[in-house]
């Protein structure tokens, strides 16, 4: 993958490659579906953390850009374009899903093997820990620290991606960190988010 920033590659070099897929390229859709596959697959599985929905999710966002690519206006770049259909189709799978949530006795019997916090400082795998931790924040916090620390992505192509003023970005951002970092030091470490 080109670039240290987790993206597909040069804006350039995207758009044309977007471009042929909207000709009917398949062989270019393969080129930017390995591009952002894997990306997109890291994006999802932390906002949606079920695999088989992931892969749903990740597919359906991807026939969407093979059958939208002609529409795309180069307002955002197309990595951002992409994530925002992502976001899209993630928000609407975790909406169907609450609207037909588990009763009672079937949510009980469910075990939550995850490992808790405590366990995860003890082990001294701070990134491992903060992933736990990050699981603890809402929706929004979630998806926003994760654009912005695992994609790498500026507060503009959030605001972008999400269909948010970048204000409101910021202010999510904001107060994810807060939330993080008091989160942190309940477990015991102190000084990691500013």
């Amino acid at each position: 993958m080109a670039g240290s920033r987790g993206k597909s590659g040069d804006g350039v070099a995207d758009v044309a490659l977007l471009q042929r897929v909207a000709a009917g390229d398949r062989n270019a859709f393969s080129e930017l579906y390995r591009r952002l596959q894997r990306p997109l697959f890291g994006y999802l599985m932390k906002l949606v953390r079920e695999r088989e929905m992931v892969e749903d999710v990740l597919n359906e966002t991807m026939m969407e850009v093979w059958r939208q690519a002609a529409r795309f206006e180069g307002r955002a770049s197309v990595n951002t374009w992409v994530f925002s259909i992502a976001h899209h189709r993630a928000v609407s799978r975790l909406r169907k899903k609450r609207e037909t949530a588990l009763d009672e006795e079937q949510a009980a019997a469910i075990e939550d093997d995850a490992p808790t916090p405590d366990q995860n400082a003890m082990s001294g795998d701070m990134s491992r820990l903060i992933g736990a931790l990050m699981e603890q924040l809402s929706f929004e916090h979630r998806e926003i620290l994760h654009l912005a620390y695992y994609q790498e992505f500026s507060v503009q192509e959030i605001a972008d991606a999400l269909d948010l003023p970048a204000n409101t970005v910021k202010t999510r951002m904001f107060y994810a960190r807060q939330r993080l970092k008091a989160l942190l030091e309940k477990s015991g470490v102190e000084g990691m988010v500013a």
